[in-house]
């Protein structure tokens, strides 16, 4: 048994079959709105795919990112990895360079006009979460705050325990 059938045994052991399934119900939901919450309507001005959103916003805190480093920070194969960036390299966004030291290696990174657009994109989420955070009493934005980081925390170390197991 694989240690994510591992798991879900003992998370259903814990709960009824049917409580699991409306646990996840409920976090998909959740997961849903939260997300057309916080994706501004001021993307749309944004001529670029979800998808390449999400690989720009990769270089928000790094200055370059390997392929195999990007596809595992989105979830995506690397056949996947190659397509996106290779619109993005169309659309001088982005750029790659082979390693000097190791060929195989492919290390990608933000034009100036990729930089430009992060820094839009960011400009234009940070404006949207204003609006919605100021709708929040100073005890909500507290609630807020401590329940988004602690999910944060708890997705990243279940992420962690994931690519533990991971083979590629």
């Amino acid at each position: 048994m694989g240690k994510t059938a591992a798991f879900q045994n003992v998370i259903i052991s814990s709960t009824a079959k049917k409580d699991w399934n409306n646990i996840l119900k409920r976090i998909m939901a959740s997961y849903n709105n939260i997300s057309k919450a916080i994706n501004p309507k001021g993307l749309l001005k944004i001529n670029l795919t979800s998808a390449q959103i999400k690989l720009l916003t990769c270089f928000s805190d790094k200055d370059e990112l390997t392929m195999t480093e990007l596809s595992r920070n989105l979830s995506v194969s690397m056949p996947t990895m190659t397509a996106m960036v290779d619109r993005l390299v169309n659309s001088k966004m982005v750029e790659r360079e082979r390693g000097s030291v190791d060929r195989r290696v492919v290390k990608v990174r933000l034009t100036d006009a990729g930089e430009i657009e992060l820094k839009k994109l960011i400009r234009i989420r940070r404006k949207e979460m204003e609006k919605i955070l100021m709708n929040l009493s100073e005890e909500e934005m507290k609630t807020y705050l401590i329940s988004i980081e602690a999910v944060a925390q708890l997705l990243t170390k279940a992420r962690q325990g994931k690519d533990v197991g991971r083979t590629t």
